[in-house]
């Protein structure tokens, strides 16, 4: 990180400084002119960050009374006990910030809610704020079927149901419409069918009485684009709507209004989101993903849009573009972790190469990183002569590189903290709602500064909760994608680490930024660093990996061992006694490479490309080889990286040619992994006249195949397994041994 001091008058007192972020800045009491200071940080590519409202959520039964709900109990098919923690481990150990939740009410379709399940909920809406979470909420009057409650009984209980929300909004991220249909869904209901404008007058009725009876914070979600475009479309008012505005929906109600997709992917329209029939004429896919693409509110904000994927994947693709392509276009900002897994299995072995800001990574690391926003602050811009009282000058550049912006207000402070005093100043021009994908500037900000004691400050930028109960709980603030900013018990952004308020003394200057110098051998990097001056002297360093603290030397070497594979960047910054830290060193850039040896023998296939599989249906030895049955690939599988994936769920067969004689050979080499581990007792394999499930194979020594998440070399012996070596015939691969899961093939060979 950088400093440059701008003079925009005659001299300026205090001497031009070179600093770092966290950096440290001299104000001077009586600054003979104005100037400003600019800082550039280091931004962090790779890490998941910890953020409020966005991300991935796990399902949880929030109402965990089974007298008031019987989905909080094991006499419902599927129950998981997991499912009413109320301390949210799971979630939190996954770095999750989100939950969701149904709030069913199958047994009180035609009777009002019992103040049991209302009390239930608002102890359960009490727990998420206990654990710095956020809940999604659904209200759901059946789980698979047809719903029929009439609009009455809907009306009342959202009216039971109002003072509950509107008491706990601080802890309720959006809202699912909900209530039509099977889940919830806005289908298989006498008020959901597009096509019919008979029906419409109900949907207006429900959906304005929902926004009425909220907090205006608070953002709804709708299943189908269709509806919404419908309500944005309705310019006169629909017979027998006496809520207010008649039924229509004004520009603050469209702006609460986004989409939540309950088959993402699931084929080319998202298995029924995108092709329903309208009333209000045809319009194909395209025409409705491009609405979706287009959401926006009236200030410029992205709407709410959000969901989960189904037991389906015909859109998505191993090497994953439609995912990509469909997350950052619709400017997605939640989506369910727990299903289904036909779909997130595919994102967590899709291995990505590094593009743009984003690193080499699985799909799923990439979507768990920029779901929703993922700012990162490039530079900042602010006064550096200042005195209590004054006037102070804010700018700055930041990149969103996530799929969209904050959906929710929330408000901006500088902050001045001593350790002592802390003073919050607050930028009421910044609205960082409107910090959507891409590059963002905040203009100028001119703030006054209030009548602070004298002294040396951190300076930092804050983005708390907008709810004020909420606003001192770090778990609910804003956390920025750069190296070495982030006070978690603080909940704010460093900007910089020792500012002087008033008359400097002491030590008021930052050390001089280190040069860094680096070698590797095999796994180990070898890094050493000129040292550091100081006015006063430098008592240690801070070395980075990747954007990530590393170690804090205080000399000038360090050796880090056991590098992963893969292009890695170190830098290293001085800090002296009074905590000024200097600016970060140059970057130096250093690659291992671990590439497995190929295997040696006879390849039936190395899934490299060379032929294409399946389509050219021919393995390494120019043999057929193909699959079908399988979850992924139309059947076939997919490769990528490399590496055959096969999905499987009590189905699934593979099949490659070999038609020659093994006798040169003794051993089958399968190079494997599973998705969970374990998966050996799932398939069986057969060559040579012997078929057997893999896990029962017997390999020197007596052991057996055991499957693991990494790749391993199993070595099948084929004499001691009766494998007819002279005759082989084909390597087939059988699924329907009662296992669901997910293996990738490196490579099949025989060795001797």
């Amino acid at each position: 990180m950088q400093l440059t001091v701008r003079v925009r008058a005659a001299a300026v007192a205090a001497a031009a400084l070179a600093l770092s972020g966290p950096a440290a800045l001299v104000f001077s009491a009586a600054p003979a002119a104005a100037a400003t200071a600019t800082v550039a940080y280091t931004g962090d590519s790779s890490t998941v960050l910890t953020n409020p409202e966005r991300g991935f959520h796990n399902r949880y039964e929030i109402i965990n009374d089974p007298a008031v709900n019987d989905y909080a109990s094991n006499t419902i098919p599927g129950f998981n006990p997991d499912m009413l923690d109320r301390t949210f481990a799971r979630a939190r150990a996954d770095g999750d910030t989100l939950i969701h939740s149904y709030l069913h009410l199958d047994k009180y379709q035609t009777t009002d809610l019992p103040q049991a399940l209302l009390d239930n909920l608002t102890s359960g809406l009490a727990a998420i704020r206990a654990q710095g979470l956020k809940i999604v909420l659904r209200t759901a009057y059946v789980w698979d079927g047809y719903s029929a409650v009439t609009e009455a009984q809907m009306e009342r209980h959202i009216d039971q149901l109002a003072p509950v929300l509107a008491a706990n909004a601080d802890v309720i991220m959006h809202l699912e419409a909900g209530f039509f249909g099977a889940w919830g869904e806005w289908h298989e209901s006498p008020y959901t069918a597009a096509s019919e404008e008979s029906q419409a007058p109900v949907r207006y009725r429900l959906v304005k009485k929902l926004l009425a009876a909220t907090p205006a914070n608070l953002p709804v979600a709708i299943r189908y684009p269709i509806f919404t475009y419908e309500f944005a479309r309705r310019t006169a008012p629909p017979p027998g709507c006496p809520l207010p505005d008649n039924c229509l929906l004004s520009t603050q109600d469209l702006d609460r209004l986004g989409f939540h997709d309950d088959c993402f992917l699931a084929d080319a329209a998202d298995m029924g989101t995108y092709d329903q029939n309208s009333w209000l004429g045809w319009f194909d896919v395209a025409q409705k993903k491009q609405w979706v693409y287009d959401y926006a509110t009236s200030t410029g904000g992205n709407k709410i849009v959000g969901g989960e994927t189904c037991n389906a994947s015909g859109g998505n693709d191993a090497a994953g573009v439609n995912a990509q392509y469909e997350l950052s276009h619709q400017h997605w900002t939640e989506i369910n972790a727990d299903y289904a897994a036909v779909n997130t299995d595919i994102w967590k072995h899709a291995d990505l190469a590094a593009s743009g800001a984003d690193p080499a990574e699985t799909l799923y690391h990439r979507i768990q990183r920029k779901l929703g926003y993922r700012l990162r602050l490039t530079d900042a811009t602010f006064s550096t002569p200042a005195a209590p009282g004054s006037a102070f000058t804010f700018s700055a550049h930041l990149v969103n590189d996530g799929y969209a912006g904050i959906i929710k207000p929330r408000p901006v402070y500088l902050v001045f903290d001593n350790g002592t005093n802390r003073y919050n100043v607050a930028l009421p021009g910044v609205d960082p709602r409107t910090w959507k994908p891409g590059a963002v500037s905040v203009p100028t900000q001119t703030v006054t500064l209030p009548a602070m004691a004298g002294g040396s400050y951190r300076l930092a930028l804050w983005l708390p909760d907008q709810a004020a109960n909420l606003r001192n709980t770090p778990a609910y603030s804003v956390r920025l994608a750069d190296v070495g900013t982030w006070d978690a018990a603080k909940g704010y952004n460093v900007l910089a680490n020792a500012v002087t308020v008033g008359a400097c003394t002491g030590d008021c200057t930052p050390p001089t930024a280190p040069a860094l110098t680096g070698s590797l051998n095999g796994t180990t990097a070898s890094l050493s660093w000129s040292g550091a001056t100081d006015n006063v002297g430098v008592t240690g360093y801070r070395l980075y990996r990747d954007g990530a603290p590393l170690a804090s030397p205080t000399g000038t070497t360090y050796t880090d061992t056991g590098v992963p594979a893969g292009t890695h960047t170190y830098t290293v910054t001085a800090r002296d006694a009074a905590g000024y830290d200097s600016p970060p060193s140059n970057t130096v850039s250093l690659t291992v490479v671990v590439v497995t040896p190929p295997p040696v023998g006879l390849v039936l296939d190395d899934f490299d490309g060379a032929p294409a599989y399946p389509s050219a249906a021919k393995n390494d030895l120019g043999r057929w080889t193909g699959g079908n049955c399988f979850g992924n690939g139309g059947g076939n599988g997919v490769v990528s990286g490399g590496a055959l994936t096969l999905q499987y769920s009590n189905c699934g067969w593979f099949g490659s040619d070999v038609g020659t004689d093994l006798s040169a050979y003794t051993y089958l080499v399968v190079r494997i992994k599973g998705a969970a581990g374990g998966e050996q007792a799932h398939f069986s394999l057969s060559i040579g006249g012997t078929t057997k499930v893999f896990g029962d194979f017997v390999l020197d020594g007596g052991a057996h195949p055991a499957i693991t998440t990494s790749y391993q070399d199993i070595r099948v012996p084929m004499p001691a397994n009766g494998v007819n070596r002279a005759s082989p015939a084909q390597l087939a691969l059988g699924f329907w041994y009662g296992g669901s899961g997910t293996v990738t093939v490196d490579s099949i060979s025989f060795q001797e």
